[in-house]
């Protein structure tokens, strides 16, 4: 296994999430990537479709802090299992949930992500209730 650090989803995290840089999405996103399960379908690819969920989620939240537990590498992916703690700007609530991130990297930026975070187990924490069908 990597050195956790040593990764770019380590970089992405820290640099997009935890110091709140947006310009760091520019370097590290590639301009055709696609960001599976927090984008929208119709969200334009690259840097500009992934900023979307990115202001909307920063809008909600503050002191969003992701730590990287475990990371994989191989080839041209990294995997990286994360913890997610931050605080609901309307209810002053903290939330803390986890999730995955796979993503393929080209040309030292990611091209595509597939996310899988609990946003179930952070709905929750916030008193949301479920509707069933």
């Amino acid at each position: 296994m990597p050195n956790v650090e040593s990764t770019l989803l380590f970089k992405w995290f820290n640099e997009v999430w935890n110091n709140g840089d947006e310009s760091a999405i520019e370097k590290l996103f590639d301009e055709n990537g696609i960001a599976h399960g927090i984008t929208a379908s119709d969200s334009p690819p690259g840097p500009e479709g992934f900023k979307t969920f990115y202001k909307s989620f920063n809008e909600q939240f503050s002191n969003v802090r992701v730590q990287v537990i475990e990371a994989v590498r191989e080839d041209d992916f990294e995997t990286a299992h994360c913890q997610v703690n931050a605080v609901e700007r309307k209810s002053g609530k903290k939330v803390a949930f986890s999730g995955m991130c796979m993503a393929r990297i080209h040309n030292g930026k990611i091209a595509e992500a597939w996310n899988n975070f609990d946003f179930l187990e952070m709905h929750q924490q916030l008193g949301h209730t479920l509707v069933s069908p």
